[in-house]
């Protein structure tokens, strides 16, 4: 363990307790099955999480001043009501300890400070994965995507104007989230998080504990979205992360882009003509577009748009989105991922040449040189988009 450095019983207060050894009215419980699990340790400064296994080898995770430490592999026994926990970079615990089979177990400092570890009935870690909202009820919104390698993307809207950049690392272990911060990457976090399957109508929710004081809860979107209503919708604002790509300038609908200086006001103007007065309907999507309306069928799994593009005209691609409808439906947001938005802004740029007249739709090496010069330009990009329901 790493808070714990390596205690010794003193000789003297083992030798005050020898006339129990020898009392046959005095039971001590054997604990060594009891202390196999997953526990995990959680205060402002410091959290652990320890899996023990029935051999009593173990591992440890955690976090400790911003320092994170995993792997960490040892030995834990049991003997009547003390514990000894041995690992290899000699940061180890020999002392006394209590527990609540299945529930809880304390360990004490000489100090006579405790530290409590909560039984795991559940690891979190393939629970986190997928795409998490938070929406306060206001123009603020933020979309933490968590992908099974161990990395998250995040955009949001903060005070309906600031944008977020982010890319982090994290790590789950039982019921604690290890995260790097925004500030620096080489710097970690603790979180308890607390799983409330199909809590709501609209799914499942996520409680990310940062401490005592401070938690936030987050909505996994997998809710279906209301299609049935011919909502319309007229863009708001676009919302850039963790964009990078080529130092060069491209033009789509009069409009100049360079990847490698992106920012969220660059789309306005472009989103202003291409999204002015999107109608969702159960099968399809109708987006105006310069001087026309066009209209896309469309595949809805949960959450998940996929425009089809390519049964509209084969030079397209198909785009998947991201769509989320506030409870009271009166904004709709939009995520895009990399690919996502490569595949929309090449077809943006071929209805573009198409207008102009510079582009043969038959041509397919033409058609496929245009999305080959859009993957080349965009390494990666996050695009979070809002609309507000017209009235």
């Amino acid at each position: 363990m790493k808070i714990f450095k390596l205690m010794v019983v003193a000789l003297v207060a083992m030798l005050g307790f020898t006339a129990c050894d020898n009392d046959p009215e005095h039971i001590y419980d054997d604990h060594s099955a009891d202390i196999a699990g997953t526990w995990s340790c959680f205060t402002d400064n410091y959290a652990e999480v320890i899996i023990i296994n029935a051999d009593g080898t173990a591992v440890s995770y955690g976090v400790e001043d911003g320092e994170y430490w995993e792997n960490v592999r040892g030995k834990v026994s049991v003997k009547e009501n003390n514990i000894t926990m041995i690992f290899e970079d000699d940061d180890n615990f020999t002392g006394h300890f209590d527990i609540i089979p299945g529930q809880a177990f304390s360990l004490f400092e000489d100090s006579g400070e405790r530290y409590v570890y909560n039984y795991c009935a559940n690891d979190l870690a393939d629970e986190i994965v997928g795409m998490w909202v938070v929406a306060n009820g206001t123009p603020d919104m933020t979309i933490e995507t968590y992908y099974e390698d161990g990395r998250s993307t995040f955009t949001g809207i903060v005070n309906g104007e600031t944008t977020l950049k982010h890319e982090r690392n994290y790590k789950v272990v039982g019921d604690l989230s290890f995260h790097t911060t925004i500030e620096d990457p080489s710097i970690y976090v603790a979180q308890r998080l607390i799983y409330s399957p199909k809590a709501t109508s609209y799914g499942d929710l996520m409680t990310w504990q940062l401490n005592d004081d401070f938690s936030y809860t987050r909505l996994r979107i997998k809710q279906y979205l209301d299609l049935n209503s011919n909502s319309k919708y007229d863009f708001i604002k676009a919302y850039v992360s963790n964009a990078k790509g080529k130092d060069e300038d491209f033009n789509i609908t009069d409009c100049t882009f360079n990847m490698s200086n992106i920012a969220s006001g660059d789309f306005d103007v472009m989103f202003r003509s291409v999204l002015f007065c999107v109608e969702l309907n159960a099968n399809s999507i109708k987006q105006n577009f310069m001087d026309g309306e066009f209209e896309t069928p469309i595949t809805v799994d949960g959450n998940k748009v996929t425009l089809n593009m390519n049964a509209a005209n084969p030079a397209f691609r198909d785009v998947d989105m991201y769509m989320f409808q506030d409870n009271d439906n009166t904004q709709l947001h939009i995520y895009m991922p990399t690919s996502s938005f490569i595949n929309y802004m090449a077809n943006l740029e071929i209805v573009t040449k198409l207008q102009g007249g510079t582009l043969d739709p038959t041509d397919t090496t033409v058609v496929a040189k245009v999305f080959a010069d859009m993957e080349a330009r965009v390494e990666s990009i996050n695009l979070a988009l809002v609309l507000r329901a017209r009235k």
